[in-house]
């Protein structure tokens, strides 16, 4: 039987993008956080979604292609690796490029499996 922990960062958190939340690591040691959410863009056929910045440095992304304008999309789960110390850090959900919006009908999850 194998089991995980799993540390809620972001639940539901209302967008719109960027968002951010402090966090106490609760390993020294490999981690993942699995990300979620929804965002849109107001042209047609574009890649959309956010990119994950841990302390201020991109460690992965989640996206979608959206083929219609103006559709709140969810983003494929992004599923990051991570090596962590104990200590406090920030995750930040920003923006993948000019072409992804959110608003506060957008949500987003981040959870840190360890």
């Amino acid at each position: 039987k194998f089991t995980m922990p799993i540390l809620s960062i972001m639940n539901q958190a209302k967008g719109p993008l960027t968002i951010s939340a402090t966090f106490t690591a609760p390993t020294d040691g490999p981690a993942c956080f699995v990300v979620s959410g929804s965002v849109w863009s107001g042209s047609a056929n574009q890649t959309i979604g956010f990119s994950v910045e841990l302390d201020g440095v991109p460690i992965g992304s989640a996206q979608i292609f959206s083929n219609a304008a103006s559709t709140h999309r969810d983003v494929v789960p992004g599923y990051i690796p991570v090596t962590l110390t104990h200590a406090q850090h920030t995750v930040a959900l920003v923006p993948l490029n000019a072409a992804t919006t959110s608003d506060s009908n957008d949500r987003f999850n981040v959870m840190l499996a360890y």
